[in-house]
């Protein structure tokens, strides 16, 4: 399996360039432990949503996360930088996953 991509940060408009990264990021994730553990493909779940540091504020910040069985295998943080950039960083967990 290929390394952890390193983190990316981009322009805001260019996050269309960083999604084959993601995509191909939760593929290679789900590849190895369909074929390492025999993990049933339908049981992988991605989901995302908006980081809230308060229920009031609204922020630009994300994550993306690839479980199995409730179990977080993988994610994604999309976070605004203060230039208006966009940065990527990029999680993986080889050792929590029991099959």
């Amino acid at each position: 399996m290929k390394k952890v991509p390193n983190p990316v940060t981009v322009t805001t408009g260019e996050q269309g360039g960083v999604s084959k990264t993601i995509d191909d990021f939760f593929v290679e994730t789900v590849d190895f432990f369909g074929k390492k553990y025999g993990a049933c493909r339908s049981e992988f779940e991605i989901k995302s949503g908006e980081l809230a540091y308060d229920s009031r504020n609204v922020t630009n910040d994300r994550i993306t996360y690839l479980s199995y069985r409730d179990m977080v295998l993988a994610s994604v943080f999309e976070t605004r930088t203060k230039f208006n950039h966009i940065h990527y960083t990029f999680f993986r967990d080889l050792d929590g996953f029991r099959g």
